[in-house]
């Protein structure tokens, strides 16, 4: 799919990305704004769950190896919270994700990601 066949629906989705790079998540906040309006930037799983209580998403994508709460554990608490948001993974250490942990997630990319293919992800998740 490419981008001009995006779901205009896309466009209304609110999204929280968790990545403590900055430089990851500058790129990918530039990247998402050109397919959603309503994007939120967490850099821990900590602020992530901040976010979430805030705004409540409509899909999650986030790193595994974070400062103060890594992914694993944000995964878990916002799962005790809400069993229905997708969640999406985006790591370079998917070794790290814990397999209990992969049953909670609706997808994992691993980096870099072809964002072409965790657009058309995203379109099947919501």
């Amino acid at each position: 799919m490419a981008l001009d066949e995006i779901k205009a629906d896309l466009k209304k989705l609110n999204i929280l990305i968790v990545e403590d790079g900055k430089d990851i998540i500058n790129i990918m906040h530039r990247t998402f704004k050109m397919v959603v309006n309503n994007i939120d930037l967490a850099s821990n799983g900590s602020e992530a769950l901040l976010h979430y209580d805030k705004n409540k998403p409509d899909l999650i994508l986030t790193d595994i190896r974070m400062p103060y709460m890594d992914g694993n554990e944000f995964i878990k608490k916002l799962r005790q919270k809400d069993s229905k948001t997708p969640i999406v993974v985006i790591t370079a250490y998917e070794e790290e994700l814990k397999e209990e942990d992969k049953k909670l997630v609706n997808a994992i990319f691993s980096k870099p990601i072809n964002f072409i293919s965790l657009i058309n992800k995203i379109n099947e998740l919501v």
